[in-house]
């Protein structure tokens, strides 16, 4: 099953440079994901209400090869492109009316129980034979770069307004953290061409965040909490 929409690039999806924005391109990611895994019955909701589970990403790779300007029309891909015992992955893709590709993401995600917190298995959240995988549109790889924390750039602190209904932090709140680190005007001479989200572990309201940038062979940062790794990103410009 592929969901499949039209839609008309809005200006809350763009940045200064009225083009899309990468966190704009986090939240058309991921409200297409939950659209399509609420289509199969396998949504965050149905996992909570139904399963006692919950679903976290665990990563995210992003690219938007050509930029998609505010009130551009694109089409919007997403489906299931594998699954394995613990794991899911979902694709989504952003075409312009030409039909060349604007945004290509592949986002890998795992169910989690709520009372012990500990990974669950696929099928025991609603995966399997009634949501079959389809041919990937696209081909995608993982970084394999592991950045090495560097000097410490800025201090956040959770507020309301990032949490989610799992009543964690959003996955796109870390998004908006790590842009917030880089200058709008440099942003807009040097646009982000791809991104790498990794997820290590869920923060709540209030909790108090550390931001190093990396040593790395790209522009990195990640995100600490007390000294663990809470989530880190990977970016090419």
């Amino acid at each position: 099953m592929r969901l499949v929409k039209t839609d008309r690039l809005a200006a809350s999806s763009c940045g200064a440079d009225v083009k899309l924005s990468v966190e704009g391109a986090f939240r058309i990611v991921e409200d297409m994901v939950t659209e399509l895994m609420g289509d199969q019955h396998i949504d965050g909701v149905t996992c909570m209400r139904e399963y006692g589970g919950m679903w976290v990403f665990v990563r995210n790779r992003i690219e938007m090869p050509q930029p998609l300007a505010w009130m551009e029309e694109y089409v919007a891909t997403s489906y299931i492109s594998s699954f394995s015992r613990i794991r899911l992955y979902i694709d989504t893709v952003l075409q312009k009316a030409d039909g060349s590709i604007a945004l290509r993401s592949r986002l890998e995600l795992c169910a989690v129980d709520l009372e012990t917190g500990k990974i669950r298995k696929a099928e025991s959240v609603g995966v399997g034979e009634k949501t079959p995988a389809e041919e990937p549109l696209i081909e995608m790889a993982y970084t394999k770069e592991k950045p090495v924390r560097g000097d410490l750039t800025d201090e956040v602190t959770v507020r309301p307004a990032d949490i989610d209904y799992c009543h964690h932090t959003n996955n796109v709140a870390y998004v908006r953290y790590f842009m917030n680190q880089i200058g709008v005007d440099e942003l807009i001479e040097h646009p982000v061409r791809a991104i790498e989200v990794q997820y290590a572990t869920q923060t709540h309201e209030g909790d108090r965040l550390s931001i190093y940038r990396c040593v790395s062979e790209n522009e990195a940062y990640v995100i600490e909490k007390d000294g663990n790794k809470v989530v880190s990103c990977i970016m090419e410009r």
